[in-house]
């Protein structure tokens, strides 16, 4: 029933890309690379032939800079190797969670419905196969599989393959995986079974539909991320998929970690990771603010209302920075920095926190005219030489780029394991030093491992599978 992943699959694909010459001065060395194009991704949207012309010279600057090969750093499999997990999660916040199980060592065996497989193999940028890159990236690592649940003989197979794992992952609207006998009620009580909503299992709004485009907003993400005079704003990501992900990894984790104890291993249960929950997670203070002194915190712009001064500022050269000055020690750096040494901390009138924030108009518009009137690179020299936190605000090809971020391991490649090009792709964190986690193949193609499941898992014969496959159920 233990049994991590053996394949492994590494090799070096880099796409090169001209970062920000203010940028580029800020770091460690300068590589001389070539352009290359990256259209705007889009549903349906396909990689061409100039996307990979400069493979050559990209792999040279890939090994400049540090890029992790992956699985590289792999020891031991992973802190979950020996973990085993049934992923019928679909999407964005399933197959997030299981990538993560799977990234540090877990044996992932992804189900898809047979010929159209998971939606989110067609969503956004395509490769050359018209496989979505996003699909490579979330499907690493996992065993793919093709199962109609909609049948009944599609159902016993993923029943059978429930008696050789520890872990369920699902993410169908609450009470499908009850209709279909598939409920925590109808399988092992061992498991370790997780399941991922919009609005939980539990409560009025349970067998709701849930996106995260809705859930971030009962979640209350979308009321405070804005500007007070303009509609809600949506950062252009599913943050609210990826965060329940996130908590549905967490607390499956946290679930065998209880195993562990003497006299548990027996104990399974349910992980209920709502996307509106998770996002209300992130609410910091939020709610013992407004219930105990009657605070409702309101949508702040680039700035964080309460905090004094923390903001996004705009240079001479018109690219933006971010400066955050609010401990007493760094507030009074950055005013000497800015050249009004007299507004620093030992000033009663800016002595705290408290203090800045009822003359946060002068002291930000101080920060403003002198940021203003510096270039970019100047600016930030300036922060660091004082020891002020700031930074430019980097979009993706600069992060691509950014030496840093390749020397911490953060973005990795592999090939799916039926072969073809080689995908780049981000690590998937944390880092840990002694188990670290590692892409071993990006995502398969619809059904690369079913024969192999269906026949070491289940002892099902040529023949059998042959029949299966005819009648759709695979």
């Amino acid at each position: 029933m233990l049994m991590a992943p053996s394949h492994h699959v590494a090799a070096a694909l880099c796409r090169a890309n001209t970062i920000a010459p203010v940028v580029s001065a800020l770091r460690i060395g300068l590589y001389a690379l070539p352009a290359a194009l990256h259209p705007h991704s889009s549903r349906g949207s396909s990689v061409t032939a100039s996307h990979v012309a400069s493979n050559t010279a990209d792999r040279a600057f890939s090994a400049a800079a540090g890029e992790a090969a992956a699985g590289e750093a792999d020891i031991g499999g992973g802190p979950l190797a020996g973990v085993r997990v049934l992923d019928l999660g679909q999407v964005i916040a399933g197959n997030y969670a299981g990538a993560l199980l799977g990234y540090f060592g877990a044996e992932v065996i992804k189900v898809e419905p047979p010929r159209r497989g998971d939606a989110i193999r067609s969503l956004r940028t395509l490769d050359e196969t018209g496989t979505a890159l996003w699909w490579r990236a979330h499907g690493r690592n996992k065993k793919c599989i093709t199962v109609d649940l909609h049948k009944e003989e599609g159902r016993e197979i993923v029943r059978k393959l429930s008696t050789k794992v520890d872990v369920i992952l699902e993410n169908f609207r609450p009470g499908v995986m009850e209709k279909w006998g598939l409920g925590p009620s109808d399988l092992d009580p061992s498991l370790v079974y997780t399941r991922i909503s919009g609005y939980g299992q539990t409560g009025p709004q349970a067998s709701m539909p849930g996106y995260a485009s809705v859930c971030e907003g009962v979640g209350g993400l979308r009321y405070i991320n804005g500007y007070k005079d303009r509609p809600p704003v949506r950062p252009n990501i599913s943050l609210g998929d990826t965060l329940a992900g996130l908590h549905a990894a967490f607390g499956t984790v946290m679930a065998l970690l209880h195993q562990q104890k003497p006299g548990r291993k027996a104990e399974g249960q349910v992980v209920d990771s709502a996307i509106t929950e998770s996002v209300f997670n992130m609410l910091e203070s939020c709610i013992t603010e407004y219930a105990m002194a009657g605070i409702e915190r309101q949508p702040s712009g680039s700035t964080i209302s309460g905090v004094v001064p923390s903001g996004t500022f705009r240079t001479a050269d018109e690219h933006y920075v971010i400066i955050g000055g609010n401990g007493d020690s760094v507030y009074t750096r950055l005013m000497a920095a800015v050249g009004r040494p007299e507004m620093g901390a030992d000033n009663p009138l800016y002595a705290n926190n408290s203090e800045r924030c009822e003359r946060e108009a002068e002291i930000m518009g101080v920060i403003e005219a002198w940021v203003a009137g510096k270039r970019m690179d100047e600016v930030l020299a300036i922060m660091k030489e004082a020891r002020v936190p700031s930074g430019p605000i980097y979009s993706v090809k600069d992060i691509y780029m950014d030496p840093q971020f390749r020397a911490r391991g953060m973005i990795q490649r592999a090939a799916p394991p039926e072969g073809g090009e080689e995908v780049v792709m981000p690590a998937l964190l944390p880092v840990l030093t002694r188990t670290p986690g590692s892409t071993k193949w990006a995502g398969a193609a619809l059904g690369h491992h079913t024969e192999e499941v269906l026949q070491k898992e289940l002892g099902m014969g040529a023949d059998e599978i042959a029949r299966l496959r005819s009648d759709g159920v695979i």
